[in-house]
């Protein structure tokens, strides 16, 4: 019996596969790929995994499952799943806006579902996953079906019915940052910088600002006001991008995420 089946291996489930691959303790051949894509079976098998050609013979074979379709897919192929599904299976999805009344709905009120809101940052081993249990699911259940995640990342429980409200701080924001470090290289090759020498320089500063974060006392308000020096070039520049608008522009980028993702959640 397979330790995982994976029903599914896109973009966001290979950037999983990719960071848990470079912890020594994981082991593909702990791990079952169904995906209709051949291309992507022979991919996965190249690299030791166990491949399936059909959706039934994954779900037999494995102890619990990973969801990773798209929610337009979800509901095209959520029969078949449940006709196949066991009652004490676990199942980890990261079909977005998908919440438990409708996995219980199809699989069963009693159905061990673990919902979760992933990153592409798992792909360097530094993911960031909020997940939610349905009631079923016992703290042992979580914490066996989150291993995986482990493997690449942070893992943090949020309450159920919560995940397009945490979708801007872990599943959309790399795309925020991505956006302003390609505003920075632009700004750096209009000032004569080398854009690859500036962008590294600025990757590292949010690399280690975040690590400040994460690691250090100080409250996010006093960190910031350390930076905000009476008269400085960073309380300046602070100033007129939150005159123009940048905290209201900010927070339309949390709104619209969170509304994009329910909205997506409706089109199973």
């Amino acid at each position: 019996m397979l330790r995982y089946g994976f029903i599914a291996a896109g973009n966001i489930i290979r950037s999983m596969h990719r960071g848990a691959e470079m912890n020594e303790d994981y082991n593909p051949a702990e791990i079952g790929i169904y995906d209709i894509n051949e291309e992507v079976r022979k991919d996965y098998a190249a690299r030791g995994y166990k491949t399936f050609d059909s959706m039934k013979e994954l779900i037999d074979n494995s102890e619990m499952l990973v969801l990773g379709v798209t929610p337009k897919v979800v509901g095209f192929i959520i029969d078949e799943l449940a006709q196949n599904y066991r009652p004490d299976q676990v199942m980890l999805t990261v079909v977005t806006g998908v919440e438990q009344p409708w996995y219980q709905e199809h699989l069963g009120k009693d159905c061990k579902v673990v919902i979760c809101m992933p990153n592409m940052s798992s792909q360097v081993g530094e993911g960031a996953f909020a997940v939610s249990r349905s009631e079923a699911c016992t703290d042992e259940d979580v914490d066996k079906v989150c291993a995986i995640l482990r493997s690449c990342g942070l893992v943090e429980e949020i309450p159920d019915g919560m995940m397009a409200e945490i979708l801007p701080f872990n599943g959309s924001a790399p795309g925020f940052f991505y956006h302003i470090a390609n505003l920075m290289v632009k700004e750096a090759k209009e000032l004569g910088l080398d854009p690859e020498t500036a962008v590294r320089l600025f990757a590292e500063t949010m690399k280690g600002s975040a690590e400040m974060i994460l690691s250090s006392d100080t409250s996010l308000e006093d960190l910031e006001k350390a930076l905000r020096l009476p008269g400085g070039a960073t309380v300046t520049a602070l100033e007129k991008i939150e005159s123009m608008g940048f905290d209201a522009m900010y927070h339309e980028f949390v709104k619209v995420s969170v509304e994009h993702c329910r909205e997506l959640g409706n089109q199973k």
